[in-house]
């Protein structure tokens, strides 16, 4: 949601409680009273999608660091082990194809990785599985390597689809936000001055909470609120 919406949307919450707290007055209308029992549903139903809205991405933001982690440490025993081999051989150029060292490991970015985690996995490959082992990496391990590697390339695609589900998301909540001022203006306002005469000190409450007070994106030094009703 945007700072408009947010505003807009904590105001709305605010009408649920104080018309919650005021029942006797709200029983007064009983039109009012279903407007403000369909307004707590449309807020309760935004409330869910913001969270859903707020976890999908971080999730597999959190998820996909635990995988990067994980190939990176698997890179560098492999390529290390690789390495070891390939100075017993005494072959040069397979040792600086597989020179993985943390440190360097550390500054690659993701798809640099990948990229390397591939052409260290080919190489492991093409050694005999008793010649790696003697290095330390089994079998097992070169699977599961490979899995790791096939997990981290599928974050794109995680990510992409994450994406559009936002988009989704965001267009539900706006639509909501649009049902729910639609609500507050054409039932609820319409409807609340009459309690001007027969529950007064609600009418006064219910207009603060309907007050949206909200912060426009700063520009420079502009940093003044504005509101609206």
């Amino acid at each position: 949601m945007n700072n408009y919406q947010k505003a807009r949307h904590s105001s709305n919450k605010e009408i649920v409680i104080v018309a919650e707290n005021n029942q006797s007055a709200t029983g007064l209308i009983p039109s009012f009273a279903r407007g403000i029992e369909q307004l707590k549903s449309i807020n309760a139903e935004i409330d869910e999608l913001t969270v859903q809205q707020s976890q999908n991405l971080t999730g597999i933001t959190d998820d996909k660091n635990d995988v990067l982690d994980e190939t990176s440490d698997y890179l560098i025993d492999i390529s290390g082990a690789i390495h070891s081999y390939a100075e017993r051989l005494g072959n040069k150029t397979l040792q600086a194809q597989v020179n993985f060292k943390p440190a360097k490991v550390e500054h690659l970015d993701r798809h640099e990785i990948i990229d390397a985690c591939v052409n260290v996995l080919n190489e492991a490959r093409k050694i005999a599985p008793n010649e790696l082992a003697d290095e330390g990496i089994s079998y097992e391990e070169l699977n599961h390597f490979d899995e790791l590697i096939t997990r981290l390339k599928g974050y794109s695609n995680t990510r992409q689809t994450a994406g559009i589900d936002q988009k989704d998301i965001t267009r539900r909540i706006g639509g909501l936000i649009t049902k729910a001022v639609d609500l507050k203006r054409n039932t609820l306002d319409r409807l609340a001055p009459q309690f001007q005469r027969k529950a007064p000190e609600f009418y006064n409450k219910y207009k603060t909470a309907a007050n949206v007070i909200y912060r426009r994106a700063a520009k420079k030094t502009d940093t003044k609120p504005e509101a609206k009703a």
